[in-house]
């Protein structure tokens, strides 16, 4: 099946099923290994014990680690369906399997590249871009940016034009 056909037969399904219902998505703690298990069930103590209120900061800074772990479980699991569902549902053939998988890679480094910029910069500078991009309407639109190349690319480039 070509992806317009599909993308037309998916089309027709979703006008045909009501999404008045809010749903979630939710990882089913059986796809986990047992060490993962672990962790969340130490976590769920964690929380259960605070319950119905959060637990306190300092609870939470002493159990950093288990939360980023934890949170870093998600991420991967997600990105791995994501990895895998994708190229199953759209693509055609290895090749288009292959393009999917390397935007893909280069979509999530430039994206830790920016991310690592933002974190870098300055907290005025960031709430004046902030600010900016939000007066200019931007934080609910989404369009297509240019592409430049990483500054570690830049920087390769710049050397070797140096040496000539």
């Amino acid at each position: 099946m070509k992806p317009w056909q599909l993308s037309r037969r998916v089309g027709n399904l979703s006008e045909q099923i009501d999404d008045s219902a809010e749903s979630e998505t939710r990882i089913d703690l059986n796809c986990l290994t047992e060490a993962e298990r672990m962790l969340f069930e130490e976590v769920d103590e964690i929380i259960d014990k605070y319950s119905p209120g959060r637990p306190p900061r300092d609870v939470i800074e002493k159990n950093a680690d288990l939360w980023s772990k934890g949170l870093e479980i998600f991420a991967r699991r997600a990105t791995e369906l994501f990895v895998y569902v994708m190229p199953a549902s759209l693509c055609c053939d290895e090749l288009e399997e292959w393009y999917f998988k390397i935007y893909f890679h280069n979509f999530m480094l430039d994206w830790l590249d920016q991310v690592d910029q933002l974190r870098k910069m300055p907290k005025e500078k960031r709430d004046a871009l902030f600010a900016e991009r939000k007066e200019m309407g931007m934080l609910d639109m989404v369009f297509r940016l240019k592409r430049y190349p990483p500054p570690t690319l830049q920087k390769q480039n710049e050397g070797k034009e140096q040496e000539s």
